[in-house]
């Protein structure tokens, strides 16, 4: 009976490691994100959301590149660190971030779109307060025509915990006799009319993004949750997507608690998805089989950029 009970701990063992390290593969080789496996529980993270481009100009017409690099050579020198960093695809306003900076609803689509993203850690909040007082950090800032940052608050388990969540969702799939994800049947264009607006050029978007990396997407989600019933309905959603996730090795990488530091736009959830590239994500988004879940996926409010990863290029 023992020899049994060890030999089940060891296959969990090795199964545990082994999805640990293929995601921690993906995490570093895929995404480029440099995120350490352990930090102090007083870190501090940001979400710099950034546009170079003025209201007028379409999403990507600019190479956020030269300004990032200055931007991130300012987090450095100011006790940051900088882990990802990320060329928008597109972006899904918030409500609230959209009021903050004054768009009215006619514009709020167009002027929320951002140009790119930063994911930067400080040792503490109070490190993170006096770098973004200081005069190099708002230099860096300033060549931007537009900047938000929003903190979080990352705990150390839970991310750690996440791939195993979705290595034993996979395993209750296949016990139930769900060996294979749902193919991607490409939804015709005359039938996408009652899907967002934004799927098309978001589409046409990342295929041109997928040119400078094809290799990740992370999508920034900032979450602020709606009504019970909208609860309930977007957890029909988020376990489908969770499920195709947990098959295909992909998925959340970043979980914490959003922490408000510019005005006063409020949400619950940060999360931080990553898809195996931008061809397959404008692959997903166009399929039937996400515009047949997507209306179930029902918030309060929420932001949400599409990335490609840059880090390498700063």
């Amino acid at each position: 009976m023992l020899k049994a009970v060890a030999a089940v701990v060891g296959v969990l063992v090795v199964l545990m490691t082994w999805q640990h390290l293929r995601y921690l593969g993906a995490r570093r080789d895929q995404v480029q994100d440099r995120q350490p496996l352990l930090h102090a529980s007083d870190a501090f993270h940001v979400m710099s959301f950034l546009r170079l481009r003025d209201d007028d100009e379409p999403v990507g017409s600019v190479d956020p590149t030269d300004a990032l690099r200055v931007l991130r050579r300012a987090i450095e020198t100011q006790s940051g660190r900088v882990v990802y960093a990320g060329q928008a695809a597109f972006t899904r306003p918030s409500d609230q971030l959209s009021e903050l900076f004054g768009d009215s609803p006619a514009d709020a689509r167009t002027s929320g779109q951002w140009d790119a993203v930063l994911l930067s850690q400080y040792p503490s909040r109070e490190h993170y307060d006096a770098a973004a007082a200081s005069g190099p950090l708002r230099e860096a800032r300033a060549a931007f025509s537009r900047s938000y940052d929003h903190g979080m608050k990352r705990p150390v388990v839970l991310n750690l915990l996440i791939p195993q969540g979705l290595l034993a969702l996979r395993a209750t799939d296949l016990l139930r006799g769900r060996f294979a994800p749902e193919a991607l049947e490409a939804m015709p264009p005359a039938e996408r009319g009652s899907g967002p607006a934004e799927f098309a050029p978001a589409i046409d978007r990342l295929h041109a993004l997928a040119e400078l990396n094809d290799d990740a997407v992370l999508v920034f989600n900032l979450i602020q949750p709606g009504s019970t019933d909208q609860q309930e309905a977007n957890r029909s959603y988020g376990l489908e997507m969770l499920r195709r996730m947990a098959a295909l090795a992909h998925g959340p990488m970043h979980a914490g608690r959003p922490v408000t530091v510019e005005g006063n736009a409020r949400f619950e959830q940060a999360m931080l998805v990553y898809y195996p590239g931008a061809s397959y994500f404008a692959e997903l988004i166009g399929s039937r089989f996400f515009q047949g879940i997507i209306g179930d996926k029902q918030l309060g409010d929420t932001q949400a950029v599409a990335t490609v990863p840059v880090l390498s290029r700063l």
